[in-house]
């Protein structure tokens, strides 16, 4: 062990500077944790406790208060700023009336700082309970809807029958008297009252039911409703038995009020949008719920409690302390004629302090990448401004929207041609066929071709006969579904899944003949639609009884490489793929014709982009490409209004549109590129052509 005497030097943000002494380091450059005892450095001159580098090694100590609550009243924050301007000199209480001029200046100034939207202590947890078919829901101002600031779920733990005004549930934990509760009903309606007394797992309610509810049905309790918040920033439907939170799309205003069937039930939502009115809050949701089961909860911010009497503290944390009565001094300074020199000083010193404490109140961004968060109509009526069809302030005609909608889905289209949409690739799987070397992709193919992620694998639990429609199998396949099983005789049978009981299918169609307990068994929900591209593709050999699946890349051949191969379903391992993107289905070919159904052909495929559906729809783009499909749009339509020739218009306008559309695209495409292999080497097609 070296003892030494070492100068531990801390700085905070440029306001003070600590210098202690600092020792105790061990032979090998840092410290020896066995020598601390009890926050003790033994070996230090004096026994010291460590400082410096180390920290600090409690909050409390020889001259130290052990407090960290300061938070002043309102009349020392207003005192010290009266100080500040020379309104009242240094242990002078202000006159009554000033006193109460700067409290309304000082509520004034802090509900000014609102709008900045820079107060994370003010953020808080919400969640409106949701009824069928209502998209509208008040929040504060004596709301009937219920708006909870935190709540229980739990369940009724036995049947409730109409007209009882007391329910059983499996947890009264968190439900107390006063406090709100609803109960779902089998109607599907969530019916709310208040708590009168609870007595074990029994809750008393002030009013009976209107209909029965089943054991099992979801309960809510909460005791401490939301105020009207100044913004919602963001929102998840939330399961209540499950639990599970889905991400909600905002909506302006615009967006909401252009919804056709508000109030019409169509599910789960998936958007919202929340109007801050004056006494009370709006908070919409996009489709209207089925069913009470799902709630929404939201993330808000919360209005700053008012400053009432001298003893009240100001709704902010300590650090904004000094920036609060700074900037009281700047707003009560031209009421006390305070000399220019020493306003200026005063501004300057506030703007600062604001700038410090606002940059400190900001939380760290999330990264993660999210779904494209602009509706279609909102992105058409930013191009129709840009191209001049429209005025900044003007709401498009209905005729100038359709047109536009058209045009974007054909510009979206062209840009397929491209490639480069690396968020529309996906992993897939052709399983393969003794003997068969093509094989259609896309809606109505018999073949099996399905996305891998939606893929179940499993085996047969019992044997299957000739003629047999019911097999047993594996949990994990649903109804409806395509299902594949690997026949003794080799081949796979594809048939549908006709009903689901435990782990007994019933199959569309008989099995041809006999397939062992232990056979492979491959079932998925959909057929895949035709991609635009299959650029690489590997043959999956299957795992074997507890060996695992081996991928190996297969040889990519041009349409004429295939066409020259001489012998196109000689059998045995495939090697080579050939993919034709025709207009109904795509076709993928294979070389040579698989001897047996041991392998599949594993293949990336880029998909086409979704179409969009109508001006609500969220397009199939990831958010860096709004600008460029905004700007494109805007070129798109240019000569549809502003004419096509040099006369008509403003043709330098087209060219400064034009230029920033291509480069906004050209940055969009350059990110959408994934890193590149670099590989080297020679090869020869089997027609004897270098490839």
């Amino acid at each position: 062990m070296v003892c030494r005497l070492g100068l531990g030097l801390g700085l905070g943000l440029g306001l003070g500077l600590g210098l202690g002494l600092d020792g105790c380091w061990c032979g090998k450059g840092g410290r020896d944790a066995e020598c601390r005892i009890a926050g003790v450095w033994p070996c230090c001159p004096g026994g010291r406790a460590a400082g410096g580098g180390s920290g600090r090694q409690s909050l409390s100590g020889a001259g130290m208060s052990g407090s960290v609550g300061w938070n002043p009243g309102a009349s020392d924050i207003i005192s010290g700023a009266l100080r500040l301007i020379g309104a009242i000199a240094s242990g002078e209480v202000p006159p009554a009336n000033e006193y109460q001029d700067a409290l309304a200046a000082l509520n004034g100034l802090v509900k000014a700082w609102q709008a900045s939207g820079v107060h994370v202590w003010a953020m808080a947890e919400g969640t409106v309970f949701l009824q069928p078919g209502q998209g509208r829901y008040g929040i504060g101002g004596g709301s009937a809807d219920q708006v909870a600031q935190g709540y229980v779920a739990t369940m009724a733990g036995a049947p409730v029958v109409a007209g009882a005004a007391q329910v059983t549930v499996v947890a009264a934990a968190g439900i107390g008297v006063g406090s709100r509760i609803g109960i779902v009903l089998d109607a599907g309606v969530m019916f709310w009252s208040s708590v009168l007394s609870v007595v074990g797992e029994t809750v008393y309610l002030a009013g009976g039911l209107p209909g029965p509810a089943s054991a099992g049905a979801v309960v809510i309790g909460y005791g401490v409703p939301v105020g009207r918040p100044l913004k919602i920033v963001g929102a998840r439907a939330v399961d209540l038995v499950t639990g599970v939170e889905t991400p909600l799309i905002p909506m302006s205003r615009l967006d909401y009020a252009n919804l056709s069937g508000k109030g019409a039930p169509g599910g789960a939502p998936v958007q919202y949008f929340y109007d801050p009115q004056l006494e009370s809050g709006v908070f919409s949701v996009y489709p209207a719920p089925l069913t009470a089961r799902v709630a929404v909860t939201f993330t808000c911010q919360l209005p700053l409690q008012d400053i009432g009497g001298a003893a009240d503290r100001a709704d902010v944390p300590q650090e904004w302390i000094s920036a609060l009565r700074f900037a009281l001094a700047v707003e009560l300074a031209p009421e006390y004629d305070c000399p220019a020199q020493r306003f200026e000083m005063l501004r300057a010193m506030a703007a600062e302090k604001f700038a410090v404490v606002a940059q400190w109140d900001r939380e760290p961004e999330g990264t993660t990448t999210c779904p494209f968060s602009q509706p279609v109509y909102q992105m058409i009526a930013g191009a129709l401004r840009l191209c001049g069809a429209v005025g900044p302030q003007e709401v498009p005609r209905l005729g100038l929207v359709e047109n536009a909608f058209a045009s974007l889905n054909a510009m979206v289209r062209a840009w397929q041609a491209s490639g480069i949409h690396v968020w529309a690739e996906e992993d897939c799987t052709l399983f393969l066929q003794p003997g068969q070397v093509r094989y259609l992709i896309g809606a109505g193919s018999a073949d099996a071709v399905a996305v891998s992620s939606q893929c179940v694998g499993t085996v047969l639990a019992a044997a299957g006969v000739a003629a047999q429609v019911t097999v047993a199998t594996e949990a994990g396949i649903a109804a409806g579904w395509r299902v594949g099983i690997w026949l003794d005789g080799g081949g796979v049978f594809w048939t549908g899944v006709a009903a689901v009981a435990g782990v007994g299918l019933t199959l569309a169609s008989a099995l041809p003949s006999a397939a062992s307990e232990g056979a492979r068994v491959v079932a998925y929900p959909a057929p895949m639609v035709r991609p635009l591209r299959v650029p690489a593709a590997r043959r999956l050999q299957f795992a074997g009884s507890g060996g695992q699946a081996i991928e190996t890349p297969l040889v990519p051949m041009s349409r004429l490489d295939y066409a020259n191969v001489p012998n196109k379903t000689v059998p045995g391992v495939v090697t080579q793929f050939f993919y034709d993107p025709q207009l109904g289905a795509g076709v993928l070919h294979v070389w040579p014709a698989p001897a047996e159904s041991g392998s599949a052909v594993a293949f990336t495929a880029q998909r086409p982009l979704l179409a969009f559906a109508d001006l609500g729809a969220v397009p199939d783009f990831p958010d860096e490409w709004l600008a460029a499909m905004r700007w494109n749009l805007a070129a798109e339509l240019w000569p549809e209004y502003n004419g096509s020739g040099a006369a008509a218009g403003n043709p330098a306008q087209y060219v400064l549109l034009k230029q920033e559309a291509a480069g906004k695209l050209m940055m969009a495409q350059a990110w959408d590129r994934e890193p590149q292999s670099v590989l080297f080497g020679a090869g020869c097609g089997p027609a004897g052509r270098a490839g």
